[in-house]
């Protein structure tokens, strides 16, 4: 392994491709699950076996890995039915170029149980990706992926609702 980070990141993308894997097993989009799962693998792959040490901060990223991130993102985005959100992956990379994970889009809803429940689910995802990228111990990353990943569905699904719960027009959006 290069270096710490690049190691980090490494877990972050192979457990969240186990995650993945786990999930396609009985969904009905499971191919599609599946490649992207292979994809965060070949990320893993680009980290372990970059040339030059990745270095926290310095944005040192293998061309692979990014590539195969951007990949995943964008086979999510065109076929929604995966259930995985917009920024899923934003995670990974992190610990290599020192820059915290994107958040969700916030939404403006006009309800004040689904305004609540959003701030609590963006509280608890930064608290835990907080703990991820500080993790000292490779065991506990799966867990955190899990939670950040569970907590990002959580958050888009919210935020779907908005058409049904946002009585405001797209122009006062």
């Amino acid at each position: 392994m290069n270096s710490a980070p690049a190691q980090h990141a490494a877990e972050i993308a192979g457990a969240l491709a186990a995650v993945i894997e786990k999930r396609s097993v009985p969904h009905p989009a499971r191919g599609h699950l599946w490649y992207i799962a292979e994809l965060l693998n070949s990320v893993v792959t680009a980290l372990v076996e970059a040339e030059q040490p990745a270095v926290a901060g310095a944005g040192s990223v293998p061309q692979e890995a990014a590539l195969a991130l951007r990949d995943a993102e964008i086979l999510a985005s065109r076929f929604p039915e995966t259930g995985l959100p917009i920024g899923f992956t934003t995670i990974v990379l992190a610990p290599v170029t020192g820059r915290a994970p994107e958040p969700p889009a916030p939404v403006n809803l006009v309800s004040p149980d689904l305004a609540r429940e959003e701030a609590k689910l963006r509280a608890r995802l930064a608290l835990v990706e907080e703990w991820l990228l500080d993790a000292q111990h490779p065991d506990v990353v799966p867990g955190y992926v899990t939670l950040s990943l569970t907590l990002r569905v959580k958050l888009a699904h919210i935020a779907d609702t908005i058409p049904d719960n946002d009585p405001l027009p797209d122009s006062q959006r």
